[in-house]
Formats: C-alpha cells, sequence, structure tokens
C-alpha cells in the first residue's frame, strides 16, 4: 500500500500500552519487577494451554487457580488509581498480589471437604471468604470500573436487607413492591456463599471464563503476535478500500473478523483502530466519526460467529443449547447487523461526497494471500474442528497450536527453506512425542503436520509475492503471545467474579423469578411492552459493563421473564445478548469510544455518540428475531422459501431502519421519507404476507421519491452553474 498509513506500523508494546492505560493502569515497571509479572503472565497463560490439551483440573480447582492467577497479576499491574506514573510495586500491592493467590490455594487446600463447608464453615473459612469477597471487588474496580462494582454491591445490599430491613431502608416501602421481600441474609453468609458455594464468584461465569474464554482470548493474542490482525485489515483494505468510504468498510470488516475471536470490544477497537482510524479520517471522515466506526464495528464483533467473544459458550451453559446450535442461530442475525453498519458508513460516505483510496494505491488481494494467506487457516480450521463436533477447549487449543506452527514455519522457510523444514520435522515429532509420553491429544500431531503442508504451499506461492514477507516468531515472540493474552483476559476474568456475585443473589434471595414477575405484571402481558421494557432494561443494566459480565447478568435477570411469556430460551437469551451489546456503545459511559477518541484526537462522548448511531441499525433486529424465529432458524417447520423471504424482508427493514438514522438514501431526507422509513422498518418486523407487502411498497416509494429529489437537485445544480457561468 504505497502511500498507506497502514505503512507506518505501530508496534505492538505500543497496542499494549494504549489498552492497559485505557483500562486503568499507567504502571511501568523495570528490572526484576516486569520479569515477575512476565513469569506469573506467562505461568497463566502455560496452565490454560496445559489445561486444554492435556489434562484439566477438577472445576471447582479449575476456578481456583485461574482467579489466583488473574488477583496476583491484577495487583501487580494496575495501581489503585490512574495517573500515579509508578515504576514498582507497591508494598500494599505486593500483599494484596499474596492475598489474591491465596484465596485459591485455599479453596484447592480445602476442596476435599468444600461441600461439607457451605452453611457450616469456620472461623478461617469466614476470613477467607471476606478477603476474597473484598479482593474481587477491588481488582474489578481498577480493571473493569466502578459501575460493576456498583452494581455488586447494592445488590449484595438487597440480600442483607431482606424482609427485616428492606420496606423501611430509605422508604423502600413507598416505592418498591411487596414481592421483593425476603428473608434476608447476614453478612457473613452472604460471603461465604459467595466464596464457599458453586453458584457465587465460582459460579457459571467464573467457570466458564476458566474452561472456554481464557483459550480463546490466548487464541486472539497469537492471532495478534503473528500478523493476523494486520494482514485482516490489509485484506479488508485491499478488497473495499477503493469503495466509497472504503478504509470505514475494511474498518467494519477487520473489527468484525477480530471482534469475534478477542471478547473485548476495548481491545478490538485498539488493536484494530490504531491501522484503521487514521486510514478514515485521510480520506474525509471527521474523527468522532472515524473513532465511532470503529467502536460499532469492535463491539458488535461479539455479534458474529463462531465464537461470539465467547458469549456462545457462557450461552450454552445457562440454556443447555448445544453450542454448534447457538453458533447456527446466530448467524443470520450478525450478518444482518453487519449489513447494517456497513450501509450506515456507506451512506455517511455519499452524504459527504468521500471516496476512497485509489486502486493504484492498494495491494492486490491475491498478492496479499499469497503472501500471508495463511494466517486465516487457524481460523478456518477452529471452525472445521467445531463441526467435527470436538469440544471448543480442544478446538482453540488446535488452532493455537496450528497458528504457532505456521508462523514459526513460514517464518523460518522465508529465511531459509532447508532451516525451517529441519525446524517444522522437529516440532511435529515433538509433538507426537509429547503424544506418547504425557498423554497430548494425537490431533495435535495432525494439526502440526497439516500445517507444515500449508506453510509449503504458502512458501511457493509467496515466492511471487513480493513484499509480503511473515512477521518474525521465535521465542520472544511466543513469550509475548502468552503475557498479552494473560493482561488481555484480566478484564474478563474480573468481570466474571464480579458478575458470579450477581447470579449469587439471585440465587440466594429467588429474585430472577420475582423481577421477572415485576416485568410481565408492569406490561400487562402484552408482548411489545415485556420486549420494550426488557429492551430499556438491559441497555440500563449494560451500562459501563464488559460485554460478557452484561450477558451473564442479563441472563440471569431478564431472559427469564421473556421465556415465562413463551418466546422460544435462544431467542429470549439473544434478545438480551444483542441490547447488552448496544449498552458497550452507550454514551456517556462507553469504554471503546475512549480507547478510539483517544487515537482520533476526538471527544470521548462525541466518539461515543457516533458509535451508538452506527449500532443503532440492529436496534430493531432483536424484536424481529423474536417475532419471526425464522431468523434464528428455530421454527422446524419453516421451508427454504420461507427462510429466505424471511432474510430478504428482513434485509430490506434493516436497510429502511438505516436510512431513517442516516436520513438519506440518494438525498437528504425530509418528513415524509423519514415517516416512510420508520414505518416500512416497523411493519416489516412482523413477518406475514400483508406487512412484509406494505413495508416493501413503503420502501419502494421511498427509493422512488429520493430518485425523483435526486434528479431535480442535480438539476438545479447545473442550472445554477450555467447561470453563473
Amino acid at each position: 500500500m504505497a502511500d498507506s498509513n497502514l505503512d507506518k506500523t505501530v508496534s505492538q508494546e505500543e497496542m499494549n500500552k494504549q489498552l492497559e492505560e485505557l483500562e486503568g493502569s499507567d504502571r511501568t515497571l523495570y528490572g526484576k519487577m516486569a520479569l515477575i509479572v512476565l513469569i506469573v503472565a506467562v505461568a497463566f497463560s502455560l496452565f490454560h494451554l496445559y489445561s486444554a490439551g492435556i489434562d484439566m483440573l477438577p472445576n471447582r480447582q479449575l476456578t481456583a487457580v485461574h482467579l489466583a492467577f488473574a488477583l496476583t497479576l491484577i495487583f501487580l499491574v494496575f495501581p489503585y488509581k490512574k495517573n500515579l506514573g509508578q515504576t514498582k510495586i507497591p508494598w500494599y500491592d505486593i500483599v494484596l498480589a499474596l492475598l489474591g493467590a491465596s484465596t485459591g490455594v485455599y479453596i484447592i487446600m480445602i476442596s476435599d471437604v468444600l461441600v461439607g463447608k457451605v452453611g457450616n464453615p469456620n472461623a478461617l473459612d469466614t476470613t477467607m471468604s471476606f478477603i476474597a469477597l473484598l479482593l474481587v471487588l477491588e481488582a474489578t474496580r481498577r480493571v473493569v470500573g466502578k459501575p460493576l462494582v456498583i452494581l455488586a454491591t447494592v445488590f449484595m445490599l438487597y440480600a442483607w436487607l431482606g424482609d427485616t430491613y428492606l420496606p423501611d431502608f430509605l422508604g423502600a416501602r413507598a416505592i418498591l413492591p411487596d414481592t421483593l421481600n425476603h428473608f434476608g441474609f447476614t453478612w457473613s453468609e452472604i460471603a461465604e456463599f459467595m466464596y464457599l458455594s458453586n453458584e457465587g464468584i465460582f459460579g457459571t461465569p467464573l467457570t466458564v471464563s476458566a474452561q472456554y474464554v481464557f483459550i480463546f482470548i490466548l487464541f486472539g493474542a497469537f492471532l495478534e503476535v503473528t500478523g493476523a490482525g494486520k494482514m485482516f485489515i490489509d485484506l479488508a483494505m485491499s478488497l473495499v478500500g477503493s469503495f466509497k468510504g472504503g478504509p470505514a468498510k475494511a474498518s467494519v470488516i477487520s473489527s468484525g473478523m477480530m471482534g469475534s475471536i478477542s471478547g473485548s470490544s476495548v481491545a478490538n477497537a485498539v488493536t484494530t483502530g490504531t491501522f484503521t482510524i487514521p486510514l478514515m479520517k485521510k480520506t474525509g471522515f471527521k474523527p468522532k466519526v472515524a473513532g465511532g466506526i470503529e467502536v460499532a464495528a469492535s463491539s458488535s464483533g461479539q455479534l458474529l460467529p463462531p465464537v461470539m467473544g465467547a458469549a456462545a459458550f457462557i450461552m450454552a451453559d445457562f440454556t443447555g443449547i448445544s453450542y454448534l446450535e447457538i453458533v447456527k442461530s446466530a448467524a443470520i442475525p450478525a450478518l444482518l447487523s453487519y449489513t447494517a453498519i456497513i450501509f450506515m458508513v456507506h451512506l455517511e460516505a455519499s452524504k459527504n461526497n468521500l471516496v476512497g483510496i485509489p486502486r493504484t494505491e492498494l495491494v492486490s488481494p491475491w498478492k496479499i494471500l499469497a503472501g500471508r494467506g495463511y494466517l486465516l487457516l487457524p481460523i478456518v480450521a477452529i471452525v472445521v474442528l467445531l463441526i467435527m463436533r470436538l469440544t471448543p477447549i480442544l478446538a482453540s487449543f488446535m488452532a493455537i497450536i496450528g497458528t504457532i506452527t505456521i508462523a514459526l514455519f513460514s517464518y523460518r522457510m522465508q529465511q531459509r527453506l532447508g532451516a525451517g523444514f529441519l525446524v517444522a520435522l522437529l516440532f511435529t515429532g515433538a509433538a507426537y512425542a509429547a503424544h506418547l509420553l504425557f498423554g497430548l491429544n494425537q490431533y495435535v500431531t495432525f494439526v502440526s503436520i497439516g500445517a507444515l503442508m500449508f506453510a509449503l504451499i504458502w512458501y511457493a506461492l509467496g515466492k511471487k509475492a513480493e513484499g509480503e514477507k511473515q512477521d518474525k516468531f521465535g521465542w520472544k515472540e511466543f513469550f509475548t503471545a502468552l503475557e498479552i493474552g494473560a493482561k488481555n483476559a484480566l478484564s474478563v476474568v474480573a468481570a466474571c467474579a464480579a458478575a458470579g456475585i450477581l447470579t449469587g443473589v439471585v440465587t440466594m434471595t429467588g429474585l430472577g423469578p420475582i423481577f421477572s414477575g415485576l416485568i410481565l405484571d408492569l406490561a400487562n402481558n402484552q408482548i411489545f411492552l415485556v420486549l420494550l421494557f426488557t429492551m430499556v432494561a438491559c441497555i440500563i443494566m449494560g451500562l459501563g459493563l464488559p460485554t460478557t459480565a452484561t450477558y451473564i447478568v442479563l441472563a440471569a435477570v431478564m431472559a427469564p421473564a421473556l421465556i415465562q411469556l413463551g418466546i422460544p430460551v435462544l431467542a429470549a437469551h439473544l434478545f438480551v445478548f444483542y441490547y447488552g451489546i448496544l449498552a458497550d456503545d452507550t454514551p456517556p459511559i462507553n469504554l471503546p469510544a475512549y480507547a478510539t477518541a483517544g487515537i482520533a484526537k476526538a471527544d470521548p462522548v462525541a466518539t461515543g455518540v457516533q458509535g451508538f448511531k452506527f449500532d443503532m441499525g440492529a436496534l430493531l433486529l432483536p424484536f424481529a428475531f423474536v417475532l419471526n424465529p425464522i431468523l434464528i432458524l428455530q421454527d422446524d417447520t419453516a421451508t427454504m422459501v420461507q427462510i429466505l423471504l424471511s432474510i430478504t424482508t428482513a434485509f430490506i427493514g434493516i436497510i429502511a431502519w438505516s436510512t431513517f438514522i442516516q436520513s438519506y438514501l440518494l438525498a437528504k431526507f425530509g418528513w415524509i421519507e423519514r415517516v416512510l422509513a420508520v414505518s416500512a422498518a416497523v411493519v416489516l418486523l412482523n413477518h406475514s404476507l400483508w406487512t412484509d407487502l406494505i413495508g416493501v411498497g413503503l420502501f419502494a416509494v421511498i427509493i422512488l421519491y429520493q430518485w425523483w429529489k435526486k434528479n431535480k437537485n442535480d438539476k438545479s445544480g447545473m442550472l445554477t452553474a450555467q447561470d453563473n457561468v
């Protein structure tokens, strides 16, 4: 890319520093302290690699080690507040790190008698329970922020107040219904339940984090280090960069590819936005708009299969529905959501007469694929392995092995074919030896051999792709990926541990069914009102929370109301998941916007507003698939014709809604077009022959009217130009 800002390579270290500063860490360590952090982070990642590929500890021990590593690393890396400029770890954080490690060690020590501890703890059990609870809240505050800590505290206050205090607490009797009352619990009972039971801190959220989420975040870290993220951007730019608003469309595509795997909208925004935002600005997008587009694309990437930012695995655990079924059902809405973002980007470029990058300045996509296309293979492999019904844990482990293998072989082969081939054989032999000696899954050997063959093929292709060289990959890069993976996972681990407190309170008090009943009574069991109230509640409850934690909270509290109304389980969970994602983009608490605003040199709130606008293309989509389960393939009676018709009408509805938000199609909208556009979008939500015909007809009227208006404006412009001459 001859003159492109993509040539101004941003180092991995700089991106990591941006991410850490955004999430609350400006602590820069040197010497022994930095080495200690590196060792802990690498050990954290290696533990999960071992667990995924060789032997996994029993569930409670696994989550205990998982949390112990995370708490230790959080207190070593993150200061108690921003802008301290620390270069050393204070003594009190070292103490907190050791206490964090002890919370996991203690669970392992008492694991044999843990079941008997619940309801019958001794003094040490109670003490460790309070220590663990306070450490989780403080670690969450440092990494995730105050909103989730405040929410967890409010939930625990609700558990404590109960029937004894709740009616009279701050006048609660006047504003809260009697159904919210319960027996109440002491603080000791709350702390012990959260730490010693399987329903609190060590509940479903942290279990899923330990089993599934971490290994996929680690996979994303290896993709970053091997240059796959950069390749995604380059490939997307080569494909659509020359179109109207091309760099922004490339941003949407590349962020979607990375966002599905990363599990963190903030990390995705920093990783891809560092490259794409300067290019968007270069082609005429305003800084706040460029940042907003990256916000929407990075957050919505978590809607995309196969990983869905790890939500697919959590959803499978909550619903009991198989992972493959969830991924299959989520595919069509995710594609419709991204269609909305790309179309809104196109309208933004059309409104402002923005062009793309000249084709002469772009590299051929075939050249990129020939030189670096093998970096796509691990993602293809993970999909294939999942279709082959390997467990997600093993599939992700294989994908990591494939990534390492391909990066290692291809780089060595580009330097010297013979040496690279020798390294390949040694690596494959080591994998087979590990299978024989340590029980490493035999698939690892097959993956290594397959990766070797693909590396050889791409070596031959790459000889014709001058300038398309593989990033260096050796021991340093290997340990860098392990460190990045561990650090990127900290916000998710902290959020899942804190979310466990919320789900623990729901279990203790029975709040889920109570809250569901309140929503149903308030909406008088009217489905539209229930969906509307649930949408608003999801957005409010999700403000400032990481998407993983948001979904966990909403699945426990909000989804039961929809299920109780008769909405299919999967549709209900996808509904709250979508609005949880939208909450992540809702100002003023919009963490991805702070990331992209820093890169774009724009105001964070204005950037957040733009991000929310571009994400609003999918605002009505959850209503569509709840009212029309065909869109999530949950209607077994639907024929292929009905499925295609539903997708087509939903596509038209999304386009109509996008034009309403942008107030533009071929020309600027007046009030007539806006009314027609929103009417078309709304009637297309309810899939039936007559509503579809009305919706399509309304949108056809908009197109004809806009075409007439555009021609009229063009003629007026020509006449004005002639008069001036």
